[in-house]
Parts: C-alpha cells; structure tokens; sequence
C-alpha cells in the first residue's frame, strides 16, 4: 500500500496520504451525544456480543488486550515514526480530549502543542486501511457504537481494542476528485493541491469535524463521522480534509 506523498524538499516534512476507522452494544443514548464525560471502562473480561444481523446493531469491540506481534507487521516508517492528523483547513491537530487515557474519551480539534496526545502511531489492516493510535494512551480511534447505530454524526472515541478486523476503527485515506476547473486552465487549475479523506470501513463514511458552518473548522470542534464529499469545492470539504505528517523526518517542525 502506498501511504507517503513526498511534500516540498524546503518545508523537509513527509506528508502521507494512504491509497484507497469488548463491550456489549449500548443501546441507549443518542449516537451524537457529546463526549466530554467518559464513560467507564469496560471490564477487561467483557466479550464482544454481536447483535443479530436482521437487527443491523452495531457491536462494540473485542474486550481490551494488547495487539500480538503477528497482527502489527507495517512497515519499519509505520511502526516507528509518529504523525499529527491535521485538518487541512485549519491546521488544527486532532487531540484526545484534556489528553485523558479513560476509554472512550471522544477527540477534537485543538492547536499545536506537541502533546503525545496529538500523536498517533499507524497501524496496518488487511486491504490498505491502518488503525490510528494514540500515542499517549496506546488506544485507536474508531466509532462510537454506543448509541446503537451508526448514523451521521456518530462521534469518534478511543479505546484499548487495537487488534486488527475491527471495521470500525479502519480507515483509508482517499484522495477527493477534483471540481472542474473555472479560472482559465491551465494557468491557475493546474497548482491546486489535491485533498484527501479518511474513510471509515464499516459505514464508508468519512472522518469529519462538526462544524455546520464550513470553512475552517474551529478549535474544540469535535470528531465525528459523516457522508464523504464527492468533490473539493464542497461546502463542507474544510471538514473533511486531512493531512499526516511525519514528526519523526529529519529536519525541522513545519506545519
């Protein structure tokens, strides 16, 4: 799988954009709810219970454990190096909210701080996804199947449950087409920088800020998942934009 996308030799960062995100189903709470409060961690002797398929519940993850080694072979530049997903828009660093390592802690959008909860580690999954891995906490962000169902806005939290086959913490980066070009091609069209998202491969639905207003999303602004844009010159393409960039690459920390 092909996960860097060289950025300017001046700038000296690596900008990655891959190629094409137990506890027992909760079904109380709306899927939206704010996540402020964590809830309590599962029991570590807690099963996944799967729902009965006709029902279309989502299950929650397999009970906390640490990854073994056979299910985190990446590449050495995965497996060592940590990355910041900022919003391109902004240039806001997804942040484990107050850096908490309580599970199911949601994320949102806060400036730079070089925190280790701004940190993630790359994590390989069958079929060119990855699982995003909080540095400080060791946990993977993924959808929050508490609310029973996975709907727009469906917040993204953290948790223990790495290991890979679990859907809802895949995602794959996807580069979005292009709107036609309107200022007199090839003078201005041909420098635009193409944007990516983060598809999640349980709902294919893509990671997104919740920030009804567009344009640059504001710090605070809480992860979520929502319908992917189909073209850069959407409405809400500020939201949905993202970046990784290598804080392990030689030189200095631009971005």
């Amino acid at each position: 799988m092909n996960l860097t996308q060289a950025a300017p030799i001046a700038a000296r960062r690596t900008l990655l954009a891959t190629t094409a995100l137990g506890l027992t189903a909760a079904l109380s709470g709306p899927a939206g709810s704010a996540l402020a409060t964590p809830a309590p961690a599962a029991s570590p002797t807690a099963l996944r219970t799967a729902a009965p398929a006709h029902l279309g519940v989502p299950a929650g993850p397999v009970r906390p454990i640490v990854p073994r080694d056979a299910v985190r072979i990446v590449t050495a530049l995965q497996a060592l190096h940590r990355y910041e997903l900022v919003n391109t828009a902004s240039r806001l660093r997804a942040d484990v909210m107050w850096a908490s390592t309580a599970p199911t802690t949601g994320v949102f959008l806060w400036p730079d701080n070089t925190s280790r909860s701004q940190e993630f580690r790359l994590l390989g999954s069958p079929g060119g996804y990855v699982r995003l891995q909080a540095v400080h906490s060791g946990q993977c962000l993924m959808l929050d199947w508490r609310g029973g169902r996975y709907v727009n806005g469906t917040r993204i939290v953290q948790h223990p449950d790495c290991s890979t086959g679990y859907a809802p913490a895949e995602w794959m980066v996807r580069a979005v087409p292009q709107a036609p070009c309107t200022q007199g091609a090839p003078y201005f069209c041909g420098f635009r920088s193409v944007k990516h998202v983060l598809v999640n491969r349980r709902t294919g639905r893509c990671l997104d800020v919740a920030n009804a207003a567009g344009g640059r999303p504001p710090a605070r602004a809480v992860l979520q998942q929502w319908d992917c844009v189909t073209r850069d010159d959407a409405w809400n393409i500020g939201n949905q934009g993202w970046d990784f960039f290598d804080l392990d690459a030689p030189g200095p920390r631009i971005g």
